[in-house]
């Protein structure tokens, strides 16, 4: 079994390596040419995983907009309605990258499992199948319950019994942390598609609330304390210096979780507060991620898991928002 996390900490065979500072990607002031001559050496397991993913999301906003929802959403509510969008498309992104990186990635999967290569193919096309699911609306109750106990599963098969190694590996916390989260944000959609089953909807928007609050109080400490680390989730990538703004992102976002942890984790206006981390999750996406993502467009570790992890993260935080009461309901 893998986690998506998995794919970019640097516990990780695969995954994320320290931003070199002063590393230098494709400029802007490259000719068309070279552009187009780099866009042909990137790997092909890059190009396959942002083409799945990028389906998937062009799913989601044919979806959103036929079914009628854009248009009957008012404020905020518009924002909470892209956060099965911001969770499927890179989940089925890394969902790709168990076929096209599976061979060396059976490591990953605990010894006492048999079977390494199937799990790992088996859990990719999960990850895809849901992926689809939650963007059509086509059994995404089931979807989202399975997600949400995979998720949990990760967390306490593969990274809780790394981070017992060393519990003072603060990215090994941050680690199984963000596995629970995305658990969090899977159970919360689950919830919200309860329908008529209240006790049960109540039961599982709470451990989701419970399982995306202590990450972000977690995570907003971490940001203080590291401001020149990526924002948002506390990767052990350092914010290139070529970005705009540098630390203050992270700082921000510190900021942010630091006011609105308090209010989830009491169940005071816990949808206003879901709603502004997501939305502060997305402000650090565009000035920050997304630049990475295409400096560092022809890698997986340092692009692609960066963008779609936090991404990913934004979506089970909205995936929340939508699970919480409005104003005047209890929480």
């Amino acid at each position: 079994m893998m986690g998506v996390s998995r794919y970019y900490m640097a516990s990780s065979i695969f995954r994320v390596r320290c931003f070199r500072r002063g590393r230098k990607g494709i400029g802007v002031g490259y000719s068309l040419v070279n552009s187009s001559a780099v866009l042909l050496v990137i790997p092909s397991q890059v190009i396959w995983s942002y083409s799945v993913g990028g389906a998937v999301l062009a799913i989601g906003l044919v979806a959103l907009f036929l079914s009628g929802d854009w248009q009957r959403a008012r404020g905020f509510d518009k924002l909470i309605l892209f956060g099965p969008l911001f969770y499927a498309a890179p989940l089925a992104a890394f969902g790709t990258e168990h076929f096209t990186l599976g061979a060396g990635m059976v490591s990953m999967v605990p010894l006492w499992i048999p079977w390494h290569l199937f799990w790992v193919y088996l859990v990719g096309g999960c990850f895809i199948a849901a992926g689809l699911s939650l963007v059509t609306g086509i059994h995404t109750r089931l979807a989202a319950s399975l997600l949400g106990l995979t998720f949990f599963l990760f967390a306490a098969l593969m990274d809780a019994p790394a981070w017992a190694q060393d519990p003072r590996d603060r990215f090994a916390t941050a680690l199984m942390l963000r596995e629970i989260a995305f658990s969090g944000g899977a159970l919360a959609l689950a919830a919200s598609l309860t329908g008529q089953h209240l006790r049960r909807a109540h039961i599982l928007a709470t451990i989701a609330r419970y399982f995306v609050t202590i990450p972000i109080l977690f995570y907003s400490f971490e940001q203080f304390l590291h401001a020149e680390h990526v924002p948002g989730v506390p990767l052990q990538a350092v914010t290139p210096t070529w970005i705009y703004g540098h630390s203050i992102w992270t700082y921000l976002a510190a900021v942010i979780y630091a006011v609105a942890g308090p209010l989830l984790l009491t169940g005071r206006k816990t949808r206003a507060a879901a709603t502004g981390l997501g939305m502060i999750v997305l402000v650090n996406i565009l000035p920050v991620y997304i630049p990475i993502g295409i400096v560092e467009r022809a890698s997986l570790d340092n692009g692609l898991n960066y963008l779609g992890d936090t991404l990913m993260f934004c979506g089970a935080v909205l995936l929340l928002a939508g699970a919480m009461p409005r104003s005047g309901q209890a929480a």
